[in-house]
């Protein structure tokens, strides 16, 4: 049975190794580094846990004040061991609930919840559309010369259900 639950300090084991297999850190003290630092700036961490063993993780911080409603997904990744076994989208959805119940407890809701990724990362592309994220607009050369990032987007109505075409202003 895979846990979803917020991380712990005492995780920093388990998620420098997701850290150090799904992105750009030279070792696992340096991905430990990057857990330490971003719970310093503020950032959320969820895991994926089974048999005490942490099988992906979700991060995630607010953007600007409460008010605003508005969350950006920084990090969604699997050990590849586990990867296309849904661990990806439970995540996800851990991710949603804990975005919605930190809302609620400040006296508002969830109403769009965004995120960057390389242009050339396809498979992140594909994954992100199959749970609902629209491409919002590309940004030319964000992090990388010559590496443009897409901004993928996702809202919410009132009663915390994704809007397929928040466009559509009825």
């Amino acid at each position: 049975m895979i846990i979803i639950r917020n991380a712990k300090i005492e995780d920093i084991e388990g998620i420098a190794k997701v850290l150090k297999e799904s992105y750009n850190v030279d070792d696992i003290e340096e991905a430990k580094q990057v857990f330490r630092e971003e719970l310093k700036k503020g950032h959320y961490y969820i895991v994926a846990e089974q048999i005490k063993t942490i099988l992906g993780i979700v991060t995630w911080t607010i953007h600007d004040l409460p008010k605003h409603q508005l969350a950006e997904l920084n990090r969604i990744a699997v050990l590849p061991e586990f990867r296309g076994k849904g661990v990806s989208k439970l995540l996800f959805n851990g991710l949603i609930k804990k975005c919605n119940e930190y809302y609620k407890e400040h006296g508002f809701r969830l109403r769009k919840l965004y995120l960057l990724t390389h242009e050339s990362n396809t498979r992140a592309h594909g994954f992100y559309e199959k749970i609902g994220f629209k491409h919002e607009t590309t940004l030319d050369n964000h992090y990388y010369e010559g590496e443009d990032e897409y901004v993928y987007s996702i809202f919410f109505d009132e009663e915390g259900n994704i809007i397929s075409n928040p466009s559509n202003k009825n």
